[in-house]
This record gives C-alpha cells, sequence and structure tokens, in this order.
C-alpha cells in the first residue's frame, strides 16, 4: 500500500500527467519541451524544430527518437522500435537518467497504426469476405489504450503527450451525453473519448495574434469553450496564459501545502 503522507511528504514520487491538445502552432511541443530532463517520441516530420532552436528549451531534453515509417511495410519496424524504446526509457526513469517522457503527437501515431493494421491485422467479415472495418476500428482502440496504459503512464516520469484537435461531426455528436464540446482530440477512432480519463491534464491550447508580429498563448485546463478540458489539481486558473512545467508545478506544490 501506498500511504497517502508519503505521496504529501515526497518519499513516494508524484508525476505531472498531461494531455496537450491544440491546433497547429498554438505550442504544443514548446509546452513539452519544458518538462526536464525529457526524452522525446517523434511521430511528426521535424518535430524536434521547436526544442532544436531555443538553448532553454533544448537544455531540458536528454534524447530523442523518430517513428515515421517510409512505407507501410515499414510501419512493423517502427511500433517494434517504439515498444523498445518505451522499454528503455522505463529503465532510464527507474536510474534517474530521464525524469520525463514526451510522445508528440498522438495523432500521427493512431494514423500510422490504422496502416500497420490495414498491412498487418485486417479483419475479414465472414459473412462478406470484406474488410471488417468496425472490427478493425475496434483492434486500433484497444492498441492505443493498451499502449498509453502500459507503455507510457507505467514509466515513473512526467508525462506529456501532444494531440492535435478536430471538430466533431454532426452524426457522432448526436450520440454523446455532452453535446456542449465539439472540439476534441483528433485521434483516429473511439479512443478519443477515452483517453481524457486516464490523464491529470487536458490541456487545450489556442493562441490570439495580436499584431505586429506578437501573440498571447493560452491554456484551457477545465471544462468551457466547447471543449472538454479538465484539471485534478484545484489550484489551477480555467484559463492560465503562457503555462509552463513550473507554473503546473508550483500549483501542485500549493496544493499539498493547503492538504498539510
Amino acid at each position: 500500500m501506498i500511504k497517502v503522507q508519503d505521496l504529501l511528504d515526497g518519499r513516494e514520487k508524484m508525476f505531472m500527467r498531461a494531455l496537450v491538445i491544440g491546433s497547429t502552432g498554438t505550442g504544443k511541443t514548446y509546452f513539452s519541451a519544458g518538462f526536464p530532463k525529457s526524452y522525446f517520441l517523434i511521430t511528426e516530420p521535424n518535430g524536434e524544430d521547436t526544442f532544436i532552436t531555443i538553448p532553454e528549451l533544448r537544455n531540458n531534453v536528454i534524447g530523442l527518437d523518430r517513428f515515421i515509417p517510409c512505407n507501410e511495410d515499414d510501419t512493423k519496424r517502427v511500433f517494434d522500435e517504439l515498444n523498445t524504446a518505451c522499454d528503455n526509457a522505463r529503465l532510464m526513469a527507474q536510474k534517474g537518467e530521464i525524469e520525463s517522457v514526451v510522445l508528440d503527437n498522438l495523432t500521427y501515431l493512431a494514423e500510422n497504426r490504422w496502416i500497420y493494421i490495414n498491412r498487418y491485422e485486417p479483419e475479414i467479415s465472414p459473412s462478406t469476405g470484406k474488410l471488417d472495418a468496425r472490427g478493425m476500428y475496434g483492434k486500433l482502440a484497444r492498441w492505443l489504450y493498451n499502449f498509453t496504459l502500459m507503455k507510457l503512464l507505467t514509466i515513473p516520469a512526467n508525462l506529456s503527450i501532444t494531440v492535435h484537435e478536430k471538430l466533431e461531426s454532426d452524426d457522432v455528436m448526436e450520440k454523446k451525453p455532452d453535446k456542449l464540446s465539439p472540439i476534441v482530440p483528433s485521434i483516429l477512432g473511439s479512443f478519443r473519448d477515452d483517453i481524457g480519463g486516464m490523464l491529470s491534464l487536458v490541456l487545450y491550447l489556442g493562441k490570439i495574434n495580436l499584431g505586429n508580429g506578437k501573440y498571447k498563448y493560452l491554456a484551457r485546463t477545465n471544462l468551457g469553450g466547447g471543449k472538454q478540458a479538465k484539471s485534478r489539481y484545484p489550484n489551477l486558473p480555467e484559463v492560465v496564459e503562457n503555462i509552463n512545467y513550473q507554473v503546473l508545478k508550483d500549483v501542485i506544490l500549493k496544493s499539498i501545502g493547503e492538504v498539510k
């Protein structure tokens, strides 16, 4: 049994786990690169350009690996290497060599897994002899759940998972109990409805053009604005400007201090 007091006193480590959602250019990679001693698992071409060119971010990043297939057959190699990388990340975290893991970006990872399933694990309907798309989408959702839970969330480290956002279709929204949050994670298949419950933070990032080449960066941390953001940390404002790891850490420490 893990005693609550051990968490409060720091004898048992607490980790920050965040799903970071936003359209292109809203600062998902920038925010994630602020996590200390991070290891990036990159699925988007040139994803490292954001932090390589900024010294204060680059200094936080211990290393990176790319998981980008060059054709359909190559997806097998990519996912084999990704599994190995996650296992290595767990060992590095246990040794204190890294403190954070960043998956950048889950949108592309889900699309690549769909390509993998079509190539290596197609489902054939016994009644029609044709591809069973519904069964394959189910397989995709189960794989994404297993990967997120067993390969990422079991690593003893901070975690940031970046993902693009999308506007849910009217047909799908009609079937949902919450019809006021049409902006959702851009994850292929039904897993986009489930992933938010697996992390303590679901952040929706955005930016406002102030003119003259200047922007204000914002993070929604709780339900509103058509987005199902959330925070398990009570002292975090609903909308935060220029959010970063230190801001979040200070909120967590403040909450722990109030508990004491």
